[in-house]
């Protein structure tokens, strides 16, 4: 099986999540794509509006209907208190696999601005093959810029939905990058949340099932129905 994890606060999971999600497991041949709400996120100073069963909650039921993306604990907050890094999380989600599958890590544009401030980012990036969604005035003739350390461009081969960038490490290691145009849903969850507090409605950017359930318990400052 191909299996891509995605990782993110999903606090709350919008329709910008989902895109992301269908459009890589479309034009990348998943079979599976992990949304995983994220425990404890090292690069934030607040992790999560709501909790993570919470956001773990909602992502279930904003993927109730999509046959190929599942809700998934594998970044729930550590036992130790540590953060939840996502080299750790690969790590361990690649020892549960079978001898067969490939693992992808999927994330948006906006996280690969940030990738070189994230733990062992060098290693990160050669450990698995990544998989890149745009984001509006997003270049993808910036990658070479924002990759760590001693990684660099080694290749670029335009495919009909995507882009395979191809990296190498310092010791001959390579890995590709999918990138993945047009992927332009410009929602933010702040924005949602802002919304929600203010008693705005969402259902263009939630799912109705996502929408009733914050309301439901409350989140956000949500008024319950």
């Amino acid at each position: 099986m191909r299996i891509a994890f995605y990782g993110g606060s999903f606090d709350p999971p919008h329709r910008g999540h989902l895109a992301v999600a269908r459009a890589a497991a479309a034009r990348v041949a998943l079979d599976r794509v992990l949304m995983a709400p994220a425990g404890i996120q090292p690069l934030k100073e607040r992790n999560g509006h709501a909790s993570f069963e919470d956001r773990l909650a909602m992502v279930r039921l904003a993927v109730a209907c999509e046959p190929r993306l599942v809700a998934s604990d594998a970044d729930a907050p550590r036992t130790d208190g540590r953060p939840n890094y996502t080299l750790d999380t690969l790590e361990t989600l690649q020892r549960r696999l079978a001898g067969g599958d490939k693992l992808f890590c999927l994330l948006g544009a906006d996280s690969l601005f940030s990738i070189k401030k994230w733990h062992r980012a060098a290693d990160l990036l050669l450990f698995c093959d990544f998989i890149v969604a745009g984001r509006p005035g997003f270049s993808f003739d910036e990658i070479a810029a924002l990759l760590p350390g001693d990684i660099r461009q080694i290749g670029c081969e335009r495919q009909p939905e995507s882009i395979r960038v191809t990296v190498a490490g310092p010791n001959g290691q390579t890995s590709a990058l999918y990138l993945l145009p047009g992927v332009d849903e410009d929602v933010s969850a702040s924005e949602i949340r802002s919304a929600l507090a203010g008693g705005s409605e969402t259902q263009t950017v939630l799912s109705a099932a996502v929408a009733d359930y914050i309301r439901s318990h409350a989140l956000y400052g949500a008024h319950p129905a």
